[in-house]
């Protein structure tokens, strides 16, 4: 029989060994107990070894978690992308509820989880709205969180376009109470379409010129129709107020001019976000 010999184990040699067991954790959704079994043995003899097995099995642990609390109460009603959730969806909702602690880790409630999982399987290809199921979901898994997770939020994801979700989040991450919004419309009928512009922050009494990203009236409509926002204008056309002459410098007002015989006007706005769009922001980021 072959005695065995230690030997000093490099950097290299752990790193290597890292990322083999990161591959097995990875081909292994599962993580039976045989696994991180292994990858416990596999430390034995080197304190990095020992501390990169542990956080391997720990991955693998809240894969498992994912599957028991959240996954499989639900599973009988994915009938859509089920590739997705049996493969994808573990690790990413894994990053969601890593944090968690054991003790305040809980099955979310079904008026929030099933049309969450239900939108996933539609959105699941489109990142913006796909991280907001999945941050909705990661809140109602968490029980000091949970009471956040408002069961018309995942209604409120369905109901937005990929670009406009990204555009709302930047609206509502704004710790400003106020955002400057102008309508504008061609005075004569030579200009189509009216045309919204917000500013990145309230220019209200400052002069600074600010950048305006173009918006479709309907997505801000929408996100009134929906509560996030409350939105106004001043009762007259004619903008007075020097702290709307940034939309004056605009491209996209500039470009409307232009195709006008007579002119455009534009109503000086306000756009507040409300309460409700407060909460919905804070539940799915």
């Amino acid at each position: 029989m072959k005695s065995l010999r230690w030997r000093v184990v490099t950097g290299a040699e752990i790193v290597a060994a890292g990322k083999a067991a990161e591959a097995v954790g990875k081909k292994t959704l599962a993580g039976d107990q045989k696994t991180k079994d292994a990858l416990l043995r596999v430390a034995e003899g080197t304190p990095e070894m020992a501390a990169a097995a542990r956080n391997m099995a720990a991955r693998i642990a809240v894969t498992e978690r994912v599957k028991l609390k959240l996954y499989q109460p639900f599973a009988r009603m994915l009938g859509v992308s089920k590739e997705y959730f049996e493969d994808s969806f573990p690790q990413e909702m894994g990053v969601r509820i890593a944090n968690i602690p054991e003790e305040n880790l809980i099955s979310p409630a079904a008026s929030v989880a099933v049309p969450a999982l239900q939108g996933l399987s539609y959105a699941f290809d489109e990142a913006s709205l796909k991280n907001m199921y999945l941050n909705l979901l990661g809140t109602a898994s968490d029980d000091r969180r949970a009471g956040q997770a408002h069961p018309a939020f995942a209604d409120i994801i369905k109901q937005l376009a990929p670009d406009e979700a990204r555009l709302l989040n930047i609206v509502l991450a704004s710790t400003e109470p106020r955002h400057a919004i102008a309508r504008v419309i061609g005075s004569d009928s030579s200009v189509g379409a009216l045309m919204i512009l917000i500013s990145d922050r309230p220019p209200f009494g400052s002069g600074e010129s600010r950048h305006a990203d173009s918006l479709k009236p309907t997505w801000v409509d929408n996100w009134q129709r929906l509560g996030l926002v409350n939105v106004s204008y001043s009762a007259t056309l004619v903008s007075r107020t020097p702290a709307y002459d940034w939309v004056l410098n605009q491209p996209e007002y500039i470009q409307m001019a232009a195709t006008s015989s007579s002119g455009i006007l534009f109503a000086e706005g306000e756009l507040q976000v409300t309460d409700f769009g407060r909460q919905f922001f804070r539940a799915v980021v």
